[in-house]
This record gives structure tokens, sequence and C-alpha cells, in this order.
């Protein structure tokens, strides 16, 4: 019978309305596994225990917080349980670790050893602050909407779901949430319109990822996450707006070399590498959508076979949709000495440099995508790729470019949007 409400819902696209409900709080990480942290109160605020029960009141002002032998030092306070403060005037709000943020922040004891705080925030502020990063209060309303609803849908799920003291960590790739400094007044407005609308799949919450840009075509779950999630495969983006939707970035041979090793992959100097071109059909090391899944790298002092994911995190590339070429520079023209029949210099001339052939690169290939290294100095490695994040879900550019599309008068076209993004799924309305 679920299953029968639910197909009737997704086919009307209505929400199903449980609105009675009252709004929840999520906890968000901001500090975990840490001896110490900061907690600034701009009032007057309440400590009690997780279970509420009244443990002190304290005044405003600057806090150090530290745990040691298994407690919880407020100032010159200690607590021997888990801790809870509150604001005595609700209009009021705590900063930790210099950023403020709204509801109440929790502290508890990571084994007995360290600490780790969390901000318990209404559903709704939490959407705000991290719709605020997302959009912009100039773009279409229903490409916003689309936006919240899928933060919402998907911070709800988590909710559900997650095994930690918390729901999401405040820096969460995606999903950056910077309490009341990210909020931005006009955006909030929009979100809440969408109060209490969370995407639903087969009676489920929906885990509604969201991106910056996919660069033409998102990613499944299969491949990004490793596990297929019936709602979550690829589709057609329409992101050509965006700024990262082309880009390049240019690293010498010799910072990627050094950078690899900082980060556990001490090959040498580096030699080849292999990686299958941006084109189709699409080699094994690429998902079907042309994103890296393995990059081969081979120095004087071993190899590795990286993923996407790691080799464009450790060299901060845009996303893991990229192809790769070596090059050196090769000066536009060169200074020769001129000299008389004794050896002496008496003048110098600019030639200029021409490269005659075609656009082939210099080194020779092997196998298919697999590059050879001359190891000069100057040479680097360049990526050229298309799209910003991880390219799973909901695209903020794609969101943006199917709004501008839609009829002037055609109503509630955000739901439009979260059903091509998201297949399947359908809305309720929890509170």
């Amino acid at each position: 019978m679920k299953k029968f409400w639910a197909l009737l819902a997704w086919l009307l696209f209505l929400p199903l309305n449980f609105s009675s409900a009252a709004e929840p709080d999520i906890a968000i990480g901001l500090v975990q596994n840490q001896f110490s942290a900061e907690v600034v109160a701009a009032g007057d605020f309440v400590v009690t225990d997780s279970a509420g029960t009244f443990l002190s009141s304290l005044p405003r002002g600057k806090y150090f917080l530290n745990a040691a032998n298994g407690k919880i030092n407020i100032g010159t306070r200690s607590f021997s349980q888990d801790l809870i403060l509150r604001e005595k005037d609700a209009q009021k709000m705590f900063a930790v670790n210099k950023q403020t943020y709204r509801g109440r922040v929790q502290i508890l004891l990571d084994s007995g050893k360290k600490l780790q705080v969390n901000n318990l925030v209404p559903l709704e502020s939490y959407v705000q602050s991290v719709l605020g990063p997302k959009s912009s209060p100039i773009w279409p309303d229903e490409a916003i909407k689309a936006q919240a609803v899928a933060v919402r849908s998907f911070a709800y799920a988590r909710m559900q779901a997650s095994d930690q003291a918390y729901a999401l960590k405040a820096s969460d790739q995606d999903m950056y949430y910077g309490g009341s400094s990210t909020e931005n007044t006009l955006i909030s407005k929009l979100a809440a319109t969408t109060r209490g609308e969370v995407l639903y799949y087969d009676a489920t919450p929906a885990l509604a990822y969201t991106t910056e840009s996919s660069g033409g075509k998102t990613e499944s779950a299969a491949v990004a996450l490793g596990k297929s999630i019936p709602y979550l495969v690829s589709v057609q983006d329409y992101d050509e707006d965006s700024p990262s939707f082309k880009w390049t970035k240019t690293i010498s041979v010799a910072d990627v070399e050094r950078i690899l090793a900082q980060n556990g992959h001490n090959l040498g100097k580096l030699k080849s590498y292999r990686l299958s071109p941006l084109k189709e059909p699409y080699g094994e090391d690429r998902s079907a959508t042309g994103r890296v899944l393995t990059m081969y790298l081979k120095g004087n002092a071993g190899d590795a076979l990286l993923t996407g994911t790691e080799l464009a995190a450790i060299l901060n590339l845009n996303s893991t949709l990229f192809d790769v070429s070596a090059t050196r520079v090769i000066p536009a023209k060169i200074d020769i000495p001129i000299e008389n029949p004794y050896g002496m210099e008496i003048g110098r001339k600019e030639v200029p440099i021409k490269v005659n052939g075609d656009d082939e690169p210099r080194w020779k290939q092997v196998l298919p995508g697999y590059v050879l290294l001359n190891g000069t100095p100057d040479e680097t490695l360049v990526f050229n790729g298309r799209g910003y994040g991880s390219g799973l879900g909901l695209s903020k550019w794609g969101a943006r470019g199917m709004a501008n599309s839609a009829a002037a008068d055609q109503k509630d076209y955000y739901k439009v949007i979260l059903e091509h993004y998201f297949p399947g799924t359908y809305l309720v309305k929890l509170y």
C-alpha cells in the first residue's frame, strides 16, 4: 500500500502532506577529535546534560573548552557528562572557533579523551546557510527552490541514517555549512517557499546529492559512490554557462613529483604516465561519462595507480573529468651572438623559432594513453577538464540552465528540475 501511494504521488508530483510534524533539529559536526575549542557566547547561557537536565548557568563571554581526565572543562568549570549549551535569549548566537551559529552547541567526549562539538540547529536554518554559497539571488527562483529541496532532502536522509553523533560535517564537500555568515536574505525567502519539502524514493528519504557543475553529463552513484541508487543515474546536464564548464590547469612535472611525495606516493622522478584520451569510446580507466577512474604513474623510484578522485584531490583539480598532456615551453625566439673571424662578439641577432610538422606530441606513444616524459626542467602536465565537483546529483549550474529555458508562465518548475536529476522520486511535505 505504501508503494501505491508513493507511485501516485510521483505521478502527480504533488507533495504528500504530513505538515503537522514539528521542524527537526539537525546535528552538524563542527569540531572532531580535538583536545580544545573556543566558544563565545553572545549572551548568558544555560548548560544542561544530553537529557536536558539543568547543570549550570554561565555569563556571556569567551570560553575555552578542553577535555582532560574524562571530563569536559568550560573555563574553570568541569563536567563529567556530555553537554548542551543554550542561549537564554533565542536571538543570541554562539561562535565556535570564531564562526557564528544559530541554535545550540553540543559537546561530547570522543572515547572520553577528545572533544566532539556539534551545532544543533533547525533544519531550515541549516538549509539557508548551505544554500547561500550555492546560489545567487539574481538566479531564477525555480533553480534556487530546486536546490533548497535537494539540500534539505540530503540532510534529512543523513539524519535518518547516520551512525555518528552528527548527521553531516560543516566541511562536507558540496554541503559546506558556514552558520549564519553564509545566509542570504533573498535566497532564504525563496527556500522558505519549499519549507518542509523532502524528496522520497520508495517510502525512504532520498540522498539528493548536489554538485556545482558536471561538465555536460552527471555521474551515476554506481561510479561516484560505488553502489547503485535508482534515482542517482547519469543524466544530461545543462551547465554550459558554468565558469568551470571547461577548465585548464598547468602543473610542472617537478611540482607533481613533490605533491605526490607529500601525499605518500614517493615515485621519484616521473618517467611516464598512462591515461586513455577523453574521447569516445572511453577506455577502461574512465567511466561511461568520461571521468577518470584510475591513472597510472611511473617514476624512477616506484609506480602508483591512483584513483581519479585521489588525484583530483591532491592536485586540486576541479573534477575527475579531465585529459592530460605533457609539454615543455618552446621559446618564440633565440638570441644568437655574432662574432668576427677572431671570435670576438660584435653584435647579437634574434632568430624566430618555427616548429614544423603536425600537432602530434613529441613523445612516442607505445600504448594507447601511455606517455613518456623527457625529464627536462621546464616540462609540465596540462590538465584540460570539464565541470566542478563530484558531478553527482543535481547540478547547480544545470538547474539554472533548465530554469532559464522554462516558459515564463510555467508554475512550480522546480519540481520538473528535481524529477530530471532524481528520476522516480516524489515530494513529501514533512512539516
